[in-house]
């Protein structure tokens, strides 16, 4: 077999092995019996973030600031 080749067999085993790595390491520990959980727990989630006099996208318009007559903005 050629060196390439082998550098290439080699390269998708070590990916294979890192990916099943990867994959035993980042699993859940324990998985829940109910499957809505995680839906509830996003939804509790974004009502708490939802706090103050902010509208529904967060954004909070100023109104224009105009300039004094040598161009500069006012203090």
């Amino acid at each position: 077999m050629s060196s390439s080749l082998v550098f290439l067999l080699g390269a998708v085993v070590m990916a294979a092995l890192g990916s099943a790595l990867l994959w035993l390491l980042s699993r859940p520990k324990n998985r829940t019996a109910d499957p809505d959980e995680f839906r509830r727990t996003l939804r509790n989630m974004s009502r708490h973030s939802r706090t103050g006099f902010h509208s529904r996208s967060a954004v909070r318009v100023i109104g224009r600031v105009e300039a004094d007559d040598d161009g500069e903005e006012p203090t």
